[in-house]
């Protein structure tokens, strides 16, 4: 029989799974920046270039971060069954991406200073979040970014096949097991965990990037790129550029010495934590989340007491955001408060926790 399990169970098993790597390869369409970003683009929102990273199941997290980084609104403790709440700050324009944003999570009327939860209705909450997702991916397409479709056939090719694939190893499993034969029995078993395998690697579906897309995806991995080079320690050896959108004031820009005016422009550590604070949403987006929090609040200690003045509480957003997470009492409680999302494709999202584990851990 071992000849058979060959020929029928280890081969179609072993090629199906190598497909399903190929496929996996292929749905990533990685792209190499030529240099390091320091700031997002231009007019970029943190919810379209969660999509054209594939970053969908931190889409709503890295949004509303950005919000809270923006100073649009401010997240609070609250309290044990409603883990956290959002307040609208006053006097703020809002885009309509940051409207749809927030009327998914919380429903319409956003009156400044008024407390908002996440709704209690999980399956309400799932659609809106699905729409969201869906109606930024259609925008994509049409601004040529992005194929008006997604690309399904190769997965649900390779799934099927791969269920077809375990009918005939659990039969050979059967056989094997009656007959006694027990090196048939492993190799079955050998092929029918590569099947499982190719289910679990293979995508099922992704979406397609078009050639306008790629220079925004290298500008984004050049972020990427920054933000890892910042985790290591690594920022010494970077000076950014003069085209960063590094945010300063009189008080910490002035040059206490005449002949420092001449001085090649380097940033201060004010306008460093500023353009920090600002990728705090794209570290989410990334996956750096936790050692970018910490750099953040390693920069904002150690800031001249005479920037904190000038910047009043304005700098204080990441240690409130921080304080407001631990009391709410960790990443589980969080979880259940957001509900469970999820991306375009109807795949479960990691949600809000993602980011605010870093918090309370």
């Amino acid at each position: 029989m071992l000849p058979a399990v060959i020929v029928l169970a280890i081969a179609p098993a072993f090629l199906i799974l190598a497909l399903g790597i190929v496929a996996r390869a292929v749905a990533a369409q990685r792209v190499t920046a030529p240099i390091v970003q320091y700031a997002p683009e231009r007019g970029a929102t943190v919810l379209r270039d969660a999509l054209l990273v594939d970053a969908d199941r931190r889409a709503a997290s890295a949004s509303l971060i950005d919000l809270a980084v923006k100073r649009k609104v401010r997240l609070l403790a609250g309290s044990k069954r409603e883990p956290i709440d959002v307040e609208m700050a006053p006097n703020v324009a809002l885009t309509s991406d940051e409207v749809a944003l927030l009327e998914a999570l919380f429903g319409p009327e956003h009156t400044p200073g008024r407390v908002r939860r996440f709704s209690t209705d999980r399956r309400a909450l799932t659609g809106r979040l699905r729409t969201l997702v869906q109606h930024t991916e259609h925008a994509l397409a049409r601004d040529g970014l992005v194929a008006p479709s997604r690309t399904t056939w190769p997965g649900m090719t390779l799934t099927i096949l791969a269920y077809l694939g375990m009918l005939v190893e659990v039969l050979f499993i059967v056989f094997a097991l009656v007959d006694g034969d027990w090196p048939a029995l492993i190799a079955t078993v050998i092929a029918l965990a590569a099947t499982i395998a190719t289910i679990l690697v293979t995508p099922s579906s992704w979406r397609r990037f078009l050639p306008p897309a790629r220079p925004k995806r290298e500008h984004l991995e050049g972020l990427r790129q920054y933000l890892v080079l910042a985790e290591a320690d690594r920022l010494r050896m970077l000076q950014p550029p003069s085209g960063a959108d590094l945010r300063t004031t009189d008080a910490a820009t002035a040059p206490s010495d005449p002949e420092a005016a001449d001085a090649p422009d380097a940033p201060t550590p004010l306008a460093r934590f500023h353009l920090h604070e600002r990728l705090l949403p794209y570290a989410v987006l990334f996956g750096l989340e936790r050692e970018w929090i910490a750099k953040l609040r390693l920069e904002h200690v150690t800031l001249d007491p005479t920037d904190l003045d000038t910047l009043a509480d304005a700098v204080d957003v990441t240690a409130d955001i921080a304080d407001a997470l631990d009391a709410a009492g960790g990443a589980l409680e969080l979880s259940a408060a957001v509900g469970d999302l999820v991306d375009a494709g109807g795949s479960a999202l990691d949600g809000i926790s993602g980011i605010f584990e870093v918090f309370s851990s």
